[in-house]
């Protein structure tokens, strides 16, 4: 006979329980392991035969006070949560292993003929109850059902549990703990956690069969992506070459889609927007005839991100680029990249028209919020502190600015900070407080230099110095507008270049005045009014 059997009280208990018979104490113990409300179906099919007495035990402990019974007769509760937890913890493990085996078993039988019971709940049970190939199973499925219903940390908490018990399990197992690891890799990186994603995405490939190419390829493709995004973009393209040679190697042309994409974001990133073009066209070329919605919306963002840097008519092809994505990622469900579709629409159309950038972005703080992404949520703020300014929503601007930075803040991320710094500097300077400006656009320029950013250093330059010559410390404002120079503006930011040319005029001007850079008017003196 197991120890659930056995009919005393639970072991442990000694006076701090209630003075019960034995099937009382049972009746007890079986209830705190289902949890604070248990169904009475459940709770007497876990126990087993004989019912009768069971529930006339149930029905006692009712009359008592200490379970109270929900409208209908079929649904009880403890009546203090902290009985069910002192009943709970005076049970041995042992004795706490058969009680979850039994209530998982009961879950299952009640389910119908395949088990269909509540996964998550099947999956707590299982695993409680040291039954290894069930608990994988059912918290996988939790894990599923999670994902698909865009709640990622449950489902991580359930992929962590089938990881524990892949380790239990007898036999060769090493893809499926690759799997798990990937889908692991996959929810950390959406919620903004990448160092993770990457420890996950690398135990993947430790446990991907040599013979996997396919999947070694993703992984190495999912690692390229966070060295994308933890600026490390010569790892990265080491990391899409290298995953498109096993894609090539097994005519996934999808695969070499997705490491030609990578590729023009790297590009992006570092100015090279020409190149960031081909890569991109050279992916549209490959998806030919593709009819994965996802993948085609995804592409469709990076595309729209060139043409947007090609002028007034690029910039009308990038706004159509950009509603292609919208129409296939909304329909797909990929809430995180949808967000960056509305935000990148934002970004286009806010230069001219502010009001409708700002409803843009509202729609992709939605969408990243329902992604569970706090990182495009604050990009979207970001963006909207330009337009707010624009409209003269000086506060509201600077509001969004703080929220943002709090987020970024948290993430560690050295892109959302350093244009955090750049908005500040923008703000500081709209209000007249020319030394906090100068100071927010020099730390700005500090975090471009530590992580090689050239094309945000090139703004920043810009920025100071636009806002040195108006204070008229023009040997400041001359050796930043030259690195501006140096460092390509107004070429990788063409929407900047008119105001360049006229923050040149304006240069040239003050030396041929006599003024500067060696002229008299003192640094430091305000613009008039």
């Amino acid at each position: 006979m197991v120890a659930d059997d056995l009919g005393g009280p639970p072991a442990g208990s000694g006076s701090h329980l209630p003075e019960l018979d034995p099937q009382e104490h049972r009746i007890l113990a079986y209830a705190s392991a289902i949890g604070p409300e248990f169904d009475r179906a459940l709770l007497l099919r876990a126990m087993g035969p004989p019912e009768s007495p069971n529930a006339e035990a149930l029905e006692r402990l009712a009359g008592r006070g200490l379970l109270r019974e929900r409208p209908g007769g079929e649904r009880f509760g403890f009546a203090e949560e902290q009985l069910r937890a002192r009943v709970y913890r005076s049970l041995t493990e042992s004795r706490l292993r058969v009680l979850h085996r039994k209530i998982g078993e009961a879950l299952e039988a009640l389910g119908g003929s395949d088990g269909a019971g509540p996964a998550p709940e099947l999956g707590r049970h299982f695993f409680l109850g040291k039954v290894p190939e069930k608990s994988l199973a059912y918290n996988r499925r939790a894990a599923d059902d999670a994902r698909a219903g865009e709640e990622p940390e449950r489902a991580i908490y359930h992929y962590e549990r089938a990881l524990i018990e892949i380790d239990h399990l007898p036999g060769d197992h090493r893809r499926e703990r690759a799997e798990v690891s990937r889908h692991l890799g996959d929810l950390e990186f959406t919620v903004g956690n990448y160092r993770a994603a990457d420890r996950r995405y690398l135990d993947a490939l430790e446990a991907t069969p040599t013979s996997d190419a396919s999947l070694t390829a993703r992984l190495l493709l999912a690692r390229a992506e966070i060295a994308r995004e933890g600026l490390e973009l010569a790892t990265a393209a080491r990391g899409a070459h290298e995953a498109r040679q096993l894609f090539e190697a097994a005519g996934d042309r999808a695969g070499m889609a997705e490491c030609h994409r990578l590729l023009g974001r790297l590009a992006f990133a570092r100015g090279a927007y020409p190149e960031s073009l081909e890569e991109n066209m050279r992916s549209l070329e490959l998806l030919e005839g593709n009819r994965d919605s996802r993948l085609m919306g995804l592409l469709s963002i990076d595309l729209g991100n060139s043409f947007a840097l090609l002028g007034p008519e690029g910039r009308r092809v990038a706004v159509e680029w950009y509603q292609h994505a919208i129409d296939r990622l909304g329909p797909a469900g990929d809430w995180a990249e949808l967000s960056r579709a509305y935000h990148n629409l934002a970004v286009s159309v806010g230069e001219e028209r502010p009001q409708d950038g700002l409803e843009h972005l509202a729609k992709a703080r939605e969408a990243a919020e329902r992604a569970h992404d706090p990182r495009s949520a604050g990009w979207a703020l970001l963006s909207g502190v330009e337009m707010r300014l624009k409209l003269g929503q000086v506060e509201e601007a600077g509001r969004d600015n703080a929220q943002a930075a709090r987020a970024f803040g948290h993430l560690d991320d050295v892109l959302g900070l350093e244009q955090v710094d750049q908005n500040r500097g923008e703000i500081a300077e709209r209000t007249g407080q020319w030394e906090e400006a100068e100071r927010a656009y020099r730390e700005a320029i500090g975090r471009c230099q530590r992580h090689t950013l050239a094309a945000d250093e090139a703004e920043a330059q810009y920025r100071l110095a636009r806002l040195l010559s108006k204070i008229r410390d023009w040997p400041a404002a001359r050796n930043a507008f030259a690195a501006a120079e140096r460092l390509g503006l107004p070429r990788v930011r063409p929407n900047l270049a008119p105001g360049f040319e006229t923050l040149r005029a304006t240069l040239t001007a003050a030396e041929a005045e006599g003024t500067g850079p060696y002229g008299a008017t003192p640094a430091g003196t305000p613009p008039p009014p």
